[in-house]
C-alpha cells in the first residue's frame, strides 16, 4: 500500500470540547473529525483492545459512563501520535497519526478542506 505524500501528517490538531470531537487537518488538504465516543471505542491500549491472546475490556462492553467519553486533555506524543486523557483518568491509549488517518479513510470521516 502506498501512501500519498503527507497523507498521515497533520498540520493542525484541535480539541473541540463544545463539539465533543477531535479535529485534524492533514498535509494533503483533507480534514477529519473524530467524535469522542467513536475514539473511546477504538482505544488502542492493551487494557481496552487486548494484547496477544488476551481480550480487551471493550470486547465485553456495550456502553460507557459519561465520564469515560469526555476528553479533558489531548497531548502530543513525539511527532507521530496523540494521547487523550478522559474524565475518568484513562490516558494510556496512544493514537498514531497513521492509525487515525486509516480510521478516517475506512469509516468515511475524511473530507476535503
Amino acid at each position: 500500500m502506498t501512501e500519498a505524500t503527507g497523507a498521515a501528517t497533520p498540520i493542525d490538531i484541535e480539541l473541540d470540547s463544545g463539539g465533543r470531537r477531535m479535529r485534524f487537518a492533514w498535509a494533503d488538504g483533507k480534514r477529519s473529525d473524530y467524535d469522542w465516543e467513536y475514539l473511546r471505542w477504538r482505544c488502542p491500549c492493551a487494557t481496552c483492545s487486548g494484547e496477544g491472546e488476551f481480550a480487551g475490556e471493550l470486547e465485553s462492553r456495550t456502553e460507557f459512563q459519561p465520564d469515560e467519553t469526555e476528553m479533558v486533555d489531548l497531548e502530543l506524543v513525539g511527532r507521530y501520535a496523540v494521547k487523550p486523557t478522559w474524565r475518568n483518568g484513562h490516558d494510556t491509549g496512544i493514537f498514531t497519526f497513521r492509525n487515525l488517518r486509516h480510521l478516517a479513510e475506512q469509516d468515511g470521516l475524511l473530507r476535503d478542506a
